[in-house]
């Protein structure tokens, strides 16, 4: 057998793993929404990475919170965020936003010694 055609095959099957295993955690979430059991929903978190895992447990608890209240009550409470929770981005807080401008600004002060240093020993 051929490298390539080696290469090729574990290629073939890494995809099919991956695929599977979507189909596993979309069917796990489906069982998850439909009972109560506290096994099943973990069962379906032990499956997702753990920035999901944190989000999914979180929005989870949420949808139990506003289940209680009627959406005329919901409307008008400070808490409420929509029907999921909003993920959390990078660019959240004006705290964040500077970090992330004052990070471009770095990088382009040192954008051209770098490329000297390239030139001079890299070239």
């Amino acid at each position: 057998m051929n490298m390539n055609e080696m290469i090729d095959k574990l290629n073939k099957i890494d995809n099919n793993l991956k695929q599977e295993n979507l189909n596993l955690i979309h069917i796990t979430k489906k069982i998850a929404d439909l009972t109560e059991d506290d096994q099943i929903k973990q069962d379906y978190y032990d499956l997702l990475p753990d920035y999901e895992k944190v989000y999914q447990k979180k929005n989870d608890e949420y949808k139990k919170l506003i289940s209680g209240f009627s959406k005329a009550y919901l409307e008008i409470s400070d808490f409420y965020v929509g029907e999921n929770l909003p993920r959390q981005t990078f660019l959240d807080s004006k705290k964040d936003m500077y970090e992330l401008v004052t990070l471009f600004i770095l990088s382009a002060i040192a954008e051209p010694y770098i490329n000297a240093y390239y030139n001079k020993y890299c070239v």
